[in-house]
């Protein structure tokens, strides 16, 4: 068509187009999928970039990607930006637990908690500010939890009160609620919509 648009999404390897591994990229990540939906909907050619880092974390993403490359998203076709992140501050907070011995420390995930609140909260704000004024739609992905029944183990590490192992799952699902929580009530401040990838 004559008209064309555009959907800016910033992120990690989801956005990426991960497949299973660096080498393997899928073609129809999610904002390619939402690009052809749009273009059927507003009758409209559509263009996808993906501004992605994969492995990265939220700091990474925000830092490198949503402030540094703010360029795709003021574009004058820019209709819709989108972003995920937290899941690789998630997953290295996973992989350090899961390594531990004697007492377990839950700093590592609390950290990633609070650093996906932080950086989840800067990004809409940057957005908000800085993306195209024609833009119709800002979108948050939220997190799916990948292994959550191979977490359905004991850790190696003994908890400081009970003295006992704790289960993975039942130590890590909380804290990806939290990052999913308030991911959404940002979106829901902030004007953005909030994607469902958890139930996945």
């Amino acid at each position: 068509t004559t008209t064309k648009y555009r959907v800016v999404a910033y992120g990690d390897s989801i956005y990426a187009g991960y497949n299973g591994s660096t080498t393997n990229a899928a073609k129809y990540a999610a904002p390619t999928v939402e690009a052809e939906y749009l273009s059927a909907a507003w009758n409209a050619d559509v263009e996808s970039v993906r501004r992605t880092k994969s492995g990265a974390v939220a700091s990474d993403i925000y830092n490198n990607k949503i402030v540094a490359e703010k360029s795709y998203m003021q574009d004058s076709k820019t209709r819709v930006v989108t972003f995920e992140m937290c899941g690789n501050d998630g997953l290295q907070a996973r992989t350090a637990f899961k390594k531990q011995t004697g007492t377990c420390n839950y700093a590592g995930m609390n950290a990633a908690v609070s650093n996906c609140k932080t950086y989840v909260a800067s990004a809409m704000d940057y957005i908000n500010a800085n993306a195209y004024a024609g833009v119709k739609v800002k979108i948050i992905s939220n997190l799916h939890y990948p292994g959550y029944t191979a977490d359905n183990v004991q850790s190696s590490c003994k908890d400081a009160t009970t003295g006992a192992t704790v289960n993975l799952q039942a130590a890590f699902l909380p804290k990806l609620a939290a990052m999913n929580y308030w991911m959404c009530e940002y979106a829901r401040q902030k004007g953005f919509q909030c994607t469902d990838s958890f139930a996945g």
